[in-house]
């Protein structure tokens, strides 16, 4: 985020963070999942489907969420074929 006092606030957009899951191809239900804005976290990866992610709209709303992350960039094909 931008943190000179004068400059105007950079949107983000919840599409772009590396933390939303969308259902029901990465998660069961759409949401945030960072650990901070989760109300039921579990620590065994077998019990991810018991996990239930924030409101990513609520979250935000204004477009200054803190917890945002970018996506890493995707690996080439070349690379997601050979290694």
């Amino acid at each position: 985020m931008n943190s000179s006092p004068t400059a105007a606030p950079v949107k983000v957009s919840c599409s772009q963070c590396k933390w939303l899951r969308v259902a029901p191809w990465q998660a069961r239900i759409t949401g945030c999942f960072h650990p901070d804005h989760m109300p039921a976290k579990q620590k065994e990866r077998s019990l991810d489907e018991q996990q239930i992610p924030g409101d990513h709209r609520a979250i935000n709303r204004r477009g200054d969420c803190p917890k945002y992350e970018a996506k890493p960039p995707r690996a080439s094909l070349w690379q997601r074929l050979w290694n």
